[in-house]
């Protein structure tokens, strides 16, 4: 987990980290999409459609789209910056065994590219159907998908020397 990919100094790392978390924020805050059906027109987010699964009957999908779609990639974002931030001044976190812990469960858990997938599978569905068109937090989500995978694929074990092995 620490050491693949592409090696990113901790500068770009918390540029890309810290353009995630404002992202996100946008993802999470901004209409995924907009259905227009008979001069009608619905625009719903993430958190709006979590509480429509919710009061639908479907409280595991609701749970499971709230950890998933938002807890991990949040957490996973916040415990970047809580490794990056001290990295940047040349220290190593207190409590780096638990973080690094606690963003390989993170890494895990989050499902923004699915979650993106399957909007857009539902945004075609709803074609036959009204007329839908994307909103700006479903850019937001393919762009934290891409902004997510980059991060992850960066790893942190290039950041602090070595240990010599005895």
């Amino acid at each position: 987990m620490l050491a693949r990919g592409h090696r990113l100094g901790a500068e770009a790392l918390l540029a890309l980290t810290f353009a995630s978390l404002v992202v996100f924020i946008i993802a999470i805050s901004a209409d995924l999409i907009t259905v227009r059906l008979r001069g009608t027109e619905v625009a719903t987010t993430l958190p709006m459609a979590i509480v429509a699964a919710w009061r639908d009957g479907a409280p595991f999908v609701a749970v499971l789209a709230t950890l998933t779609a938002v807890v991990a990639p949040l957490a996973f974002i916040v415990l970047r910056l809580m490794v990056l931030l001290p990295l940047m001044r040349g220290r190593q976190p207190d409590s780096m065994g638990v973080y690094l812990r606690l963003l390989h469960e993170s890494e895990r858990w989050n499902t923004v590219s699915v979650l993106g997938v399957g909007a857009l599978l539902s945004l075609v569905r709803l074609a036959d159907l009204a007329q839908a068109s994307v909103g700006p937090g479903l850019i937001a989500l393919g762009t934290l998908a891409v902004l997510l995978a980059a991060i992850e694929s960066a790893g942190l074990g290039h950041l602090w020397p070595a240990q010599e092995v005895r």
